[in-house]
């Protein structure tokens, strides 16, 4: 149920199947990756290639193939306040612009937060049904290399009059998420998540074995109820990284529990709280799967790192899941919610309930396996609380609070930035139209995530109705994500707090990412390759495709002596031939780089003469 094969293993679940492509994908976090989530329409486009040390592959003629192509497909609903700041600068990060919806839970005003963690795609194929894939993880989209757990349910839309009364939690969450969005949608969003709520109800997912029934359970929305413990289950098991002492109290008043989280989350709970457990144990965070069950008093805090692949291997535990066994069954339940009070009253969340043989899926099986396999008590080790509670800083601790509760408030501030004409580029005005009348015990600076953070200005002003200025910047660093850093206090219990927020853009040309196009392209190698893979991979030549994206050293050296090049007119010819559809791609980027001079320059010379009497030839076709 769980594995430590971390975003490869993610991505894989985001591919679509076979002979079918995505239409659309809807997607919900609580924390956001921009380079993470830049990542994932390597998926659609079945490019999930990895570099040397396991990593996605980065290569910007891949990834702009996939954002041009899968870009406007997809919508990620986020928390807002909880996108990282990314630590490099990228051009592609425009792209993710419209893709990202930031949102706020009902709750918001009592701490809750929006903390679901699904997809929802939709696949189509020509003349065969549509196909519907559900995930339901633990995991943000971001790229943190703790374990998770992400349960996968695949269906078809079936052709009935009534609809599938289990599926309607989930149409409804989907249906709800525009409420919890400030800024709105876009028209053709609407459309979808509306085709969506209606085909969902009509959706019969296949349960992977060997579970035999499920319930979607989204919760922190009205007309939501949390999830349930039957009344005549004698075993619960609970595994969350996060845990709230009033939670843990009532969840193990009157049943046999065993409690599994972060030996960090475990000092704050009281003895007396633990001492309503069964068990109580840790994970080890540099478990491989060979542990003996040592005491996890002097195990090391954090995994080493992989030397021979220049990562770090899977380490802390970030999984969410329970096991409640009652007589010859077993539910469990896995998703968001951690084992707190937030999660389970204020935050919106979502868990999916799944049902079998308590023998192949209740706690024992889980923790000790099955059938000769490892359980999970491999990675995990009796808890032993400390002698003496970890040392605190009490004002460390009051300046995080103040820290955080003006994140809180800035991520609830309806910003904007309007995009000025200059003789030398444009100029970002950040402004707010409600002005704030309170005392902070912490300070903010805000800058364009296209920019230096030496560009960071303070965000005091627009409290009080002014502006903040940034500029002149060039066309290239027009963006709608801003970075906050929020400061409370100063020397050694000093709390900074580092996010990005993604606010309307107002007033930026038309044609931006046209003109983002020769920036990102770069060279005409780059434009020449982008071409072929169009037309190799719409094709299905895979290892051509490998070849595109990572010549092999040789391929390399051919190339670089003017061997080995691919002729185009015979590229386009053969496209033409076989899959003239393929040349329709091409036009599309062709034609957007000739709208600017700049772009034209990087086709090949002599372009136009190979290339018209092509195009003549697929209309021709068409016609």
């Amino acid at each position: 149920m769980l594995s430590a094969n971390r975003r490869e293993l993610y991505l894989s679940a985001l591919r679509p199947p076979a002979g079918y492509e995505l239409n659309w994908a809807i997607a919900t976090t609580y924390s956001l990756d921009l380079m993470t989530l830049l990542t994932m329409p390597l998926s659609f486009a079945l490019l999930d290639l990895t570099e040397d040390d396991g990593k996605p592959l980065s290569d910007p003629v891949a990834l702009l193939h996939a954002l041009r192509k899968y870009a406007d497909r997809l919508i990620v609903f986020c928390q807002a306040g909880r996108i990282a700041v990314p630590l490099k600068r990228h051009l592609l990060y425009a792209h993710l612009e419209h893709i990202i919806v930031p949102v706020s839970a009902p709750k918001a005003s009592e701490g809750g937060a929006f903390h679901p963690k699904v997809w929802v795609l939709r696949f189509t194929a020509p003349g065969e049904v549509v196909r519907y894939r559900f995930l339901c993880l633990s995991r943000n989209i971001t790229d943190d290399p703790s374990w998770d757990t992400l349960l996968s349910l695949d269906g078809e839309v079936v052709e009935r009059q009534r609809a599938f009364a289990k599926n309607h939690p989930l149409a409804d969450f989907i249906a709800a998420l525009p409420k919890l969005t400030a800024h709105g949608l876009a028209d053709a969003q609407v459309r979808v998540l509306g085709t969506m709520d209606d085909e969902l109800r009509r959706v019969r997912f296949d349960l992977p074995e060997p579970f035999e029934d499920y319930a979607f359970l989204p919760m922190g929305l009205p007309g939501f109820r949390p999830a349930q413990v039957p009344e005549d289950a004698r075993r619960l098991m609970i595994l969350s990284p996060f845990v709230s002492q009033s939670f843990l109290k009532e969840a193990a008043e009157a049943i046999d529990a065993i409690l599994i989280s972060r030996e960090e989350s475990l000092y704050d709970i009281e003895a007396s709280v633990l001492n309503k457990f069964r068990k109580v144990y840790a994970m080890i965070d540099a478990a491989t799967g060979d542990n003996d069950g040592a005491d996890i008093s002097n195990a090391p805090a954090r995994a080493p790192r992989d030397e021979a692949a220049g990562v770090e291997t899977a380490r802390g535990l970030h999984a969410k899941l329970y096991i409640a066994d009652a007589g010859w069954d077993s539910y469990v339940w896995t998703g968001s919610a951690n084992a707190s009070s937030a999660g389970f009253e204020r935050n919106v969340e979502f868990l999916t309930e799944l049902i079998g043989k308590k023998s192949k899926v209740g706690i024992d099986a889980f923790l000790d396996g099955i059938s000769g396999t490892k359980g999970f008590a491999q990675f995990i080790a009796q808890y032993t609380p400390p002698n003496e509670p970890p040392p605190t800083d009490p004002i460390m601790e009051k300046n995080e609070k103040a820290a955080e509760r003006l994140r809180l408030i800035i991520a609830s501030i309806p910003l904007r930035i309007e995009v000025a004409s200059h003789p030398e580029g444009y100029v970002l005005i950040l402004r707010s139209d409600e002005p704030i009348e309170l005392e902070f015990e912490a300070t903010a600076s805000v800058w364009p995530i296209t920019l230096s953070p030496t560009a960071a200005q303070p965000l005091a002003p627009l409290f009080s109705g002014k502006v903040v200025e940034f500029g002149p910047v060039s066309e290239q660093a027009l963006t709608a994500f801003l970075a906050i850093r929020v400061t409370a206090g100063s020397g050694p219990s000093q709390a900074d707090i580092s996010f990005a927020l993604k606010v309307p853009l107002v007033g930026a040309p038309t044609n931006r990412f046209e003109n983002l196009l020769h920036h990102v392209l770069s060279n005409p190698a780059n434009v020449l390759r982008y071409l072929l893979l169009l037309m190799h991979h719409e094709a299905g030549n895979i290892s051509e495709v490998v070849d595109l994206l990572m010549p092999s050293k040789s391929t390399r050296s051919r190339r670089a002596n003017g061997a080995g090049a691919v002729p185009l007119f015979e590229e386009l010819s053969r496209a033409l031939a076989s899959s003239p559809r393929l040349l329709d791609a091409v036009k599309s980027l062709v034609d957007d780089l000739q709208k600017t001079p700049e772009g034209a320059a990087l086709l090949p010379s002599d372009f136009d003469a190979v290339w018209r009497p092509i195009w003549r030839a697929r209309e021709a076709l068409r016609s």
